[in-house]
């Protein structure tokens, strides 16, 4: 005859199970949480700081009125983007625009650049422009363009003679508008250093100009033939 077991169940009852307890969050967890929500809040924070700024021109040392504007003249500092005077500041995107521009008062070191004290040069490479009025029909037409070199020949006493040879044109009077009679009639802005401005000014008030269109033409001599 068996002994009854020690351990008995009930009718109908199972083994009872152990329930596991949840698993805690660790403090090494909630710090790490934590710092990757200050991170995306400084970048947040720093992001919108930058957009809140735009960076402007100062002098990086005293600039002398009359000089030309470099790059290596100007830093550039952070300034809040809602600056009541924001709109005549050269930005940082402007100085490209304005590089080689001429100053007109002087600036000291770390002094706010202007757009305003800001002058462009009236042709490139330090040389001078000067308008030289003519006729269409003794202006190649009127075919003449920005861009295009242009030979100046005199017709002062009957005897024609090249004043100036292969200069640049910078702008074109509007051929429609001196056809019709407008004030300045028609006239082509050449560029040119202090002798040929001269020569071109003995040679306006003398007599009679020809410009000719000489673009991708060989060079003659001044006060030659050709």
């Amino acid at each position: 005859m068996g002994f009854p077991s020690a351990i008995t169940r009930e009718a109908g009852t199972s083994p009872s199970t152990r329930r596991r307890p949840g698993r805690r969050l660790s403090g090494s967890h909630l710090f790490i949480g934590l710092v990757a929500v200050l991170a995306f809040a400084f970048n947040y924070l720093a992001l919108q700081d930058r957009e809140a700024t735009i960076l402007v021109a100062v002098a990086s040392r005293a600039l002398p009125a009359g000089s030309p504007l470099q790059a290596d003249d100007v830093r550039f500092v952070p300034v809040p983007s809602d600056f009541e005077g924001m709109g005549s500041l050269l930005t940082q995107s402007e100085l490209v625009t304005r590089e080689g521009w001429f100053l007109d008062r002087p600036v000291g070191t770390d002094g706010v650049i202007d757009e305003g004290m800001l002058s462009e040069p009236g042709a490139p490479s330090g040389l001078r422009a000067m308008s030289i009025p003519v006729a269409v029909e003794h202006a190649a037409g009127g075919g003449i363009g920005v861009g295009d070199r242009v030979d100046v020949i005199s017709t002062a006493g009957g005897a024609a003679a090249y004043v100036v040879t292969d200069v640049s044109v910078l702008s074109v009077a509007d051929r429609d508008a001196a056809a019709l009679g407008a004030i300045g009639a028609y006239h082509v802005v050449v560029a040119v250093d202090a002798d040929q401005a001269l020569l071109l000014a003995e040679a306006i008030t003398s007599g009679s100009l020809e410009v000719v269109r000489s673009t991708g033409a060989p060079p003659v001599d001044e006060g030659g033939s050709g």
